[in-house]
């Protein structure tokens, strides 16, 4: 997979490197963000956000003088924390000790997003530009995994389990609708400082995978009802970058 991702940015760089011209901008972009889970199915709860990191390859085809297509292909590391009825399981492989419960999650995912969108730009103002944009992206899951913390009204003890793997869980395409703002210091020629935020809002089902039917107290009523569980996938993103 490391090495798949090392040939299509490679390939994405030198193909437009070739035809680089003034109406072009490569630039490279890091990205703080902070990801959450907002769940559409009852008994399933949003519990928090996640911290993660962003990082990739941008591009800026200027078409007009304040109007520009950016795209490019971003590693994206998102998530968020959620809750859902559960059937825990307290005993071992051998000899399970399953009871009604819920469990608790705290879910990493891993996107190689290609980004497009229309800026829109200010005439430069000293040596700031700024700017807004909207857009598309799509996005394809290649890592999933989580930590989840699991109970039951029937016992004290909490059981938590590190590092769980979620790929057969999470949908492989996510799509998302991406607006941002921010600002372009230029430093020298075509070389600019960029300082964004931008909202990516996915719309697309994240999840894979059924649930038990959750009881007034949010534990799984019994073992043979199940629902599939929906939910999307939105983060904000601290965007930090250069263009050259």
């Amino acid at each position: 997979m490391k090495k798949l991702l090392s040939l299509i940015i490679l390939s994405f760089v030198f193909s437009i490197g070739y035809g680089q011209e003034k109406s072009f901008q490569l630039g490279l972009q890091v990205s703080p963000t902070f990801g959450w889970i907002k769940p559409d199915v009852s008994g399933v709860d949003n519990e928090g956000t996640r911290f993660g990191f962003n990082f990739g390859i941008t591009g800026d085809f200027n078409i007009a003088e304040n109007y520009s297509i950016s795209t490019g292909i971003l590693i994206v590391n998102t998530g968020g924390r959620m809750s859902y009825p559960d059937i825990v399981d307290f005993g071992t492989t051998s000899n399970p000790d399953q009871e009604l419960g819920r469990s608790e999650v705290e879910i990493r995912l891993r996107y190689i997003e290609l980004p497009l969108t229309l800026k829109l730009k200010t005439n430069q103002i000293g040596y700031w530009t700024y700017y807004g944009q909207f857009g598309f992206g799509a996005a394809f899951n290649y890592d999933a995994e989580g930590d989840i913390t699991s109970n039951s009204p029937n016992r004290q003890n909490d059981i938590s389990q590190e590092e769980v793997d979620f790929a057969d869980e999470v949908n492989l395409f996510r799509a998302s609708l991406i607006v941002g703002l921010g600002a372009e210091y230029n430093i020298s020629g075509n070389t600019s400082l960029i300082f964004g935020l931008t909202f990516d809002n996915g719309f697309t089902n994240i999840f894979d995978f059924n649930s038990p039917i959750a009881d007034g107290n949010g534990n799984a009523e019994n073992t043979t009802d199940t629902q599939a569980v929906k939910a999307i996938n939105n983060y904000i993103a601290i965007n930090l970058g250069i263009l050259f």
